[in-house]
């Protein structure tokens, strides 16, 4: 079975252990860009400095973000429909999710393409 393995241009991490070895396996493990530590991935940032913080970016293609719960739920409810709240989304440690974005990031403008929890990812 071919690995599918979504090709990142960009990878934010969290500085914080936890989540900064997770960018490092997935640089190493799977060869996505070195991870850039990115404070606004630290647990006591709302989704809207998230959001505002990659702004910037937008002309990127394929942002990946490797942080903390509840933060990275509240961060996809807040781009999904515009608030951290709206949408219950479960995301268990090593668990991923890809959300789409046309353009800019705002509140309310992702579609999400998937959410898969760690044991389906380790299957892949």
């Amino acid at each position: 079975m071919r690995k599918v393995v979504p090709r990142m241009d960009l990878m934010f991490a969290s500085p914080l252990e936890r989540a900064w070895r997770t960018a490092v396996i997935l640089n190493e493990e799977v060869g996505w860009p070195e991870p850039v530590a990115w404070s606004q991935l630290e647990p006591d940032h709302s989704p809207q400095q998230v959001v505002l913080a990659l702004t910037p970016h937008a002309s990127v293609t394929s942002v990946a973000l490797v942080g903390h719960e509840p933060g990275l739920s509240e961060l996809a409810s807040y781009l999904l429909a515009g608030s951290g709240g709206a949408v219950d989304l479960e995301m268990k440690k090593g668990g991923a999710a890809l959300l789409s974005i046309d353009g800019t990031p705002q509140a309310g403008s992702a579609l999400l393409r998937w959410l898969l929890t760690p044991k389906v990812l380790r299957s892949l």
